[in-house]
């Protein structure tokens, strides 16, 4: 297959209304008579899809719930939504995830990350800008609230791109899709692909539903939704230069597979580690507590001779890419004094912090 299909993504569109989707997945059975969309809004959620002024269209977040259609004859594969409902015997049902997400919404036990999970998974937009935020990229908001994040930029390695822009002139997501195309689409479409047999050609590429290229139609509102839900999860932080990054221990403790979701740059080599324990044992204190910056310094320096963003965005890219694959955990942490310098994402409380290696 050369090319895989990407409806334009339609997450709920209400400001803060992120219980929508589990509401309308409440009230889906298990096994629906429903072929379409237009059939799940009719049978199950009492929306009017005769009257011309109650067209389904006006409830766009409905598609969301899909998940894909293959069309094995045409070969057309095309993710349409984040899997809560699927096709099986020619009507959609609701998926296991669906049914998770909807017995936790019943007994108020962290939908909200099962939500964004979800997300994580099978959006290919949201995907991309996850991506690039694990991968030593931030957010210039530009003084603007996520109400206005069309305005938004987001910077990686001395790039910016503005990917959740509806104008076409400065629209960079489909860019940031073909730039990123395999951590766009991840392993859950990935494994599906590999259970329908479809195999992907060299140079596959993304397209959109009727187009070369994927639709950007009401893009900064759609993309609004899941980034309102990362900011009510605490998954933002600003750092003290007001940039937005990912709060790398927030995120890492509600999504516990979040390294098998994505690639993250690793931390692999055994004389890098060496020099790590070494400058560990130098500068911690006798509870085995140490400031990052001095500690971190001679690792930059060796290591890392081509790196160009000072020693205090190192300090956030190492120790988070550590933490995310596994090679080492922050055991303690708290305030020191001035002289111990910025703390791990401009955290006062982790001034000075105690790790245990793994390796």
């Amino acid at each position: 297959m050369k090319h895989i299909r990407l409806s334009i993504e339609r997450f709920w569109i209400e400001p803060g209304n992120f219980e929508l989707w589990c509401e309308y997945l409440s009230r889906i059975p298990e096994q629906t008579e429903a072929k379409s969309m237009k059939e799940i809004a009719s049978f199950y959620l009492n929306k009017d899809v005769i009257e011309k002024d109650k067209k389904l269209d006006r409830s766009k977040e409905l598609f969301g719930l899909l998940g894909y259609e293959y069309f094995k004859r045409t070969s057309q594969f095309e993710i349409k939504g984040v899997l809560f409902l699927e096709r099986f015997d020619g009507h959609l049902q609701i998926t296991e995830d669906a049914k998770k997400i909807v017995n936790s919404y019943i007994n108020d036990d962290g939908w909200e990350v099962l939500l964004a999970r979800q997300l994580l998974r099978f959006s290919p937009r949201v995907r991309v800008v996850i991506h690039m935020l694990l991968n030593g990229g931030y957010f210039n908001t530009n003084g603007t609230s996520l109400d206005f994040i069309g305005r938004w930029q987001l910077d990686m390695d001395g790039t910016s791109y503005h990917p959740f822009a509806s104008n076409p002139q400065k629209n960079d997501m489909n860019h940031l899709l073909e730039q990123f195309k395999v951590e766009a689409l991840g392993n859950e479409w990935m494994k599906l692909l590999l259970e329908k047999e479809v195999e992907l050609e060299e140079g596959w590429s993304f397209i959109g539903s009727g187009g070369k290229e994927p639709a950007i139609t009401n893009l900064t509102a759609f993309m609004r939704a899941p980034m309102q839900l990362f900011e009510y999860l605490d998954w933002f932080i600003k750092d003290e230069g007001g940039k937005v990054i990912l709060n790398i221990e927030k995120i890492s403790n509600d999504i516990d597979d979040l390294g098998s979701l994505f690639t993250i740059s690793p931390i692999d080599s055994v004389n890098e580690l060496h020099t790590l324990r070494e400058s560990i044992h130098f500068l911690s204190d006798d509870r085995g507590f140490f400031s990052l910056e001095p500690v971190l310094e001679p690792v930059l320096i060796k290591h890392y001779p081509s790196w160009g963003k000072g020693l205090s965005r190192f300090v956030d890219y190492y120790i988070t890419n550590g933490i995310n694959k596994g090679i080492f955990t922050v055991t303690a942490h708290e305030s020191g004094q001035p002289r111990h310098g910025r703390g791990y994402l401009g955290k006062r409380e982790y001034q000075l912090i105690k790790l245990d290696i793994h390796r």
